[in-house]
């Protein structure tokens, strides 16, 4: 689904790059060809000619204006736009719902919902309903406090997404904002205090507030998540609930241990932060992951010479350093503006260790400087014998390592080991081993071994088979074009394999190749002699989030074939949001 966020920016994107005061010259799109067939009057003609004025969102509603009419666009689960698109052959399936060509722009909306309203009525709605929508600078706490307060007797997760609540909430804000406020899902808001209530929006103005930064800087949000499609809770590791909770079953997820179903002892102040947050909202920050100017690297006034941060004089021509007046320093043009939350993804911290190497050319000598970005790994028990220990640390030391591969991940080293002090590490009791990572991984398997009971009760050979077949879990394979690991799938698409998973290109869509193949060819056979599907257990209780395989035929037609899939993904790929 499209929140809020995703929605404003969409606003944001039209605002400044189409122009107002342009003339419609075409409409057309799916939408329009739907209406073309209909022997009434095709009301999208209606826009032709009319003066574009201007566009406003109100949540996850965007309105474009043409004089007395108007557009409502509502994006969705997966819709978006193009401003003055490519001129080319489009993909079949991927048509505009609605394109509208002005003056000298085009406007195109894809898998979109538009309606034709009055700018009057979009306008009004709008200015009455701008204090409650948690993406607008006119958002009041204290009008969104009252709106909250007036739904007593529903339960939280049917408050937030209400659109006539919070605009702009949609389902991955309500389930990290109740996280952050400690709250069950099902807690009513009768049972909150007023102090709850108060935190309960905070937390959710400030999470929208990180996702729309996140969504705008391009960093990714999911590095954010405490409990959203997650299989653990980010916060105590426990094991995270997944169930369909609420008026419209919508997918919850959250945290036994970390949310109270019971808010009355609840402190609001006791309750863990996310990093800085607490810190940002009032205003007190701290500037040691962001590089101050006097920090950076500087040219020399007279020779344009690169000097270091610590210089103070050109190594050149010996002119002294410039002072740096705080009248000249500018956070505007700087990504890190004074609301941005700081965050681990987005702080960039100074490097840990340099070496530098002088190069010599024709041209002259350079210096080479080496950064290692890398954090220190925590030093893990490892199988290896002293010996093997030993040999890894000697390649550390001459700088053999430079990549190691595990599992499709890539993990830059830059044989940190031979850049770092021997004498600092080992005075901590760490050893030169700890950092380095060995070219040849050691593979653990904690899984128990296959059992010859068949868990369906029936003590067949074919089922022992399959028993033994399902419990091997593949790894990723890789695709033939990029060779980077794939990605696991759902087919969603009304057919004979929806519900089927499948590896594809982990790459977005503009750059994936056309890699495809089935993940479920070790999956099971149901009574049928159908490949089965893998399902998870949804409803609250002993087996929730347990994933199991089922007959994949309709409700009705189905067998009763049933048998558990342990240790196999299963949150992860959950269809639905």
């Amino acid at each position: 689904m499209v929140e809020g966020p995703g929605c404003t920016l969409n606003g944001e994107k039209i605002r400044s790059k189409v122009r107002t005061g342009q003339k419609v010259k075409e409409v057309k799109g799916t939408l329009t060809a739907s209406a073309k067939n209909n022997t009434e009057k095709n009301v999208f003609h209606s826009f032709s000619g009319c003066q574009y004025t201007g566009v406003e969102t109100l949540g996850k509603e965007l309105f474009m204006y043409f004089g007395l009419r108007a557009l409502r666009i509502h994006f969705g689960m997966n819709g978006s736009i193009r401003i003055n698109p490519a001129q080319r052959k489009v993909a079949a399936g991927s048509a505009a719902a609605l394109e509208i060509r002005l003056s000298d722009d085009t406007v195109a909306f894809y898998d979109s919902a538009v309606e034709i309203r009055l700018t009057e009525d979009c306008e009004q709605k709008v200015r009455a309903m701008e204090s409650l929508d948690v993406c607008s600078s006119r958002f009041s706490c204290s009008c969104s406090e009252e709106a909250v307060r007036s739904q007593g007797s529903r339960m939280l997760c049917d408050v937030l997404l209400d659109q006539a609540v919070m605009p702009g909430v949609g389902n991955i804000i309500k389930n990290e904002a109740l996280f952050d406020s400690g709250l069950h899902p099902a807690v009513k808001v009768q049972q909150l205090t007023d102090v709850q209530i108060r935190h309960l929006v905070k937390m959710t103005r400030d999470f929208t507030l990180l996702f729309y930064k996140c969504r705008k800087s391009g960093s990714p949000l999911y590095k954010h998540y405490k409990v959203y499609k997650r299989p653990h809770c980010g916060q105590c590791s426990h094991v995270i609930t997944v169930c369909r909770l609420g008026d419209n079953s919508r997918m919850t997820y959250f945290c036994e241990r970390c949310q109270k179903g019971d808010p009355t002892g609840l402190d609001v102040s006791a309750l863990p932060v996310r990093n800085s947050l607490i810190g940002w909202a009032f205003h007190d920050r701290t500037s040691d992951d962001v590089a101050k100017k006097e920090e950076e690297d500087w040219a020399c006034q007279l020779c344009t010479l690169i000097n270091q941060p610590e210089a103070r004089a050109c190594d050149a021509c010996l002119t002294p350093k410039p002072e740096v007046h705080k009248d000249d320093i500018s956070t505007e043009a700087s990504p890190f503006t004074a609301d941005l939350i700081k965050y681990p993804c987005n702080a960039f911290r100074k490097p840990r260790e340099e070496l530098k190497v002088n190069w010599r050319s024709a041209f002259g000598t350079s210096t080479l400087v080496f950064s290692d970005m890398t954090e220190k790994p925590k030093p893990v028990k490892s199988p290896l014998s002293p010996a093997g220990s030993h040999l890894n640390s000697l390649a550390a030391e001459r700088g053999l390592y430079k990549n190691s591969f595990c599992q499709g991940t890539t993990s830059a080293n830059y044989a940190s080991g031979g850049w770092q002090k021997q004498s600092a590490e080992l005075s901590k009791g760490e050893s030169l081993a700890s950092y380095s990572h060995p070219s040849k991984k050691m593979r653990i398997d904690h899984s128990p071994p296959p059992s010859n009971k068949a868990q369906n009760g029936t003590p067949n050979s074919g089922t022992q088979a399959a028993n033994t077949a399902a419990s091997i879990a593949p790894t990723p394979p890789c695709c033939s074009s990029h060779r980077r690991p794939t990605v696991l799938r759902v087919v969603h698409k009304e057919g004979e394999n929806k519900g089927r998973q499948f590896y594809s290109c982990s790459l977005p869509r503009e750059n994936k190749c056309n890699f495809f193949q089935w993940a479920d060819l070790h999956f099971p056979f149901c009574h049928h002699g159908k490949r089965c599907l893998m399902r998870t257990v949804l409803k609250l209780g002993p087996n929730n989030g347990r994933n199991f395989y089922t007959c994949s035929f309709q409700k009705g037609k189905q067998c009763d074939f049933f048998q558990w899939a342990e240790n196999r993904p299963g949150l992860s790929i959950l269809p639905g949001c």
